[in-house]
């Protein structure tokens, strides 16, 4: 009866305390929640639209322009985009126009009102999605050519892209700069200490990016110090203190820096495809680099099948999008993401 007692003793210890120590395999799920920590807005992947509201002109003259978007809350409904692109020019008679040149003017929106409406209707209609990433590219003549601001400076345009992101975007339903800096000196400081905001905690949000370099941001960044007050992020160098998002349209020549900054904390756009050429020869190769460097969002002209292409983005075992395969935790599920299903 003394040794009958002592094996079950021992076999009890041994049995918890291989338990605690995990040699019997993975803990009770219960036990495993309460280790894990948030999901975080980085730890996403992501697709995206290059030229969200594109449609394609009668008579193309570049190969480059040959592709339509379907409307944009379509895209987020029916082929899981996530990323947006929408490049605003200013017209002196009908204010805030959404096209990409004046040889490819064709659009789903004609003016930036009506693609903010258009991805919040939707946004309202499925509230637990996770964060929305909406680029705007301001556009302007001269900077096109020379990189001149004047005309932009003479409209105002940058705050009247401010001025209407207010107007027709809830506050409430963003996640902004100050939002991410909480009570640190500055952004960069912030993102590398503190991390991004929690997915939970961002649903139904969008966050909106600058899409402009050199004078263009510059004279955002003038506008709003620090991007103190500001609604948009911007693209600005690693050492300043607004650095908190980059993007780089070449994932394989890149693929090294943008997996670095990635690790570092920060959000990372990249390209798929370009001016038709992977489309044309059914070329994943840019694609497949932008996956493994761990970029954010990967954008495209192709989100979806189209008639006479074998090629497409689709983000692998994403419900939309999955857990970034260099920055999330390794219990992360992309249903933990977003499952809209």
């Amino acid at each position: 009866m003394k040794n009958f007692v002592l094996v079950t003793t021992i076999l009890l210890m041994s049995s918890s305390s291989s338990g605690c120590l995990g040699l019997e395999g993975d803990e009770s799920p219960e036990t495993t929640n309460q280790l894990q920590t948030e999901l975080l807005l980085n730890h996403l992947q992501m697709k995206g639209t290059h030229n969200s509201y594109h449609i394609e002109p009668v008579f193309s003259p570049t190969r480059e322009y040959m592709y339509t978007h379907e409307p944009l809350g379509i895209q987020a409904s029916q082929q899981g985009v996530r990323q947006f692109e929408i490049d605003v020019w200013w017209d002196v008679r009908e204010g805030l126009r959404v096209y990409h040149n004046q040889y490819d003017s064709g659009t789903t929106c004609p003016k930036f009102e009506d693609c903010l409406s258009d991805l919040l209707d939707w946004s309202q209609e499925n509230s637990d999605h996770h964060t929305i990433f909406i680029w705007i590219e301001p556009k302007d003549w001269p900077e096109q050519a020379t990189d001149i601001t004047t005309t932009v400076e003479l409209s105002n345009l940058l705050s009247l892209i401010e001025e209407e992101i207010d107007q027709f975007w809830p506050r409430e339903k963003m996640v902004t700069p100050d939002d991410v800096r909480g009570q640190r000196g500055s952004l960069k400081e912030a993102v590398s200490n503190d991390g991004w905001p929690s997915v939970q905690s961002s649903r139904g949000k969008a966050i909106f990016i600058l899409l402009a370099t050199g004078q263009m941001r510059d004279l955002y960044v003038a506008q709003h110090p620090g991007l103190s007050g500001a609604l948009m992020f911007t693209l600005s160098e690693e050492s300043s203190e607004e650095a908190a998002i980059f993007s780089f349209a070449d994932p394989v020549g890149d693929g090294e820096e943008i997996s670095r900054l990635v690790n570092e904390g920060y959000i990372v756009r990249s390209r798929a495809d370009s001016g038709g050429d992977e489309a044309d020869n059914n070329d994943k190769t840019r694609l497949e680099a932008a996956l493994s460097s761990g970029a954010h969002s990967i954008s495209t002209d192709y989100p979806a099948q189209v008639e006479g292409f074998d090629y497409w983005v689709e983000i692998p075992n994403g419900t939309p999008s999955r857990c970034n395969p260099i920055s999330s935790p390794a219990w992360c599920s992309s249903l933990e993401l977003e499952d809209l299903q």
